[in-house]
């Protein structure tokens, strides 16, 4: 998965960036294989600690529950929660598999999260 995936370069999956008219939603996405995360052409990962409520373009942001694996732990997988009414994992979304690459990046297999509007931050 390290040299064979799609990258998501979306400026609204930026943790500073607030929804504006359009909340958007990954459950709306039909997710397929691996994915690398880029903001504004860098490298970025998914953050792995509790993400404002409204940020990343959506309403309930997804975060990495569980932190991110070395490059010697091959492919993990890690709870996802989404922030809501003020609780960090409001609800848990589904895991995803996460696997660190040689050359310090993050690839990871994205799937639909349990509902809308929920979005996986970067």
């Amino acid at each position: 998965p390290c040299y064979n995936y799609t990258v998501l370069d979306d400026p609204w999956r930026a943790t500073n960036y607030l929804y504006s008219s359009q909340i958007m939603c990954d459950a709306w996405v039909s997710w397929s294989g691996w994915y690398r995360l880029f903001l504004q052409g860098q490298s970025v990962q998914m953050p792995d600690t509790c993400v404002d409520e409204l940020s990343c373009g959506t309403a309930a942001p997804l975060w990495l529950n569980g932190g991110h694996p070395k490059v010697e732990d091959g492919v993990v997988t890690r709870g996802v929660c989404g922030h809501w009414r003020n609780n960090c994992c409001y609800f848990q979304s589904n895991p995803i598999k996460v696997k660190a690459c040689p050359g310090n990046y993050y690839v990871y297999e994205f799937v639909s999260p349990v509902r809308c509007h929920s979005g996986y931050c970067a």
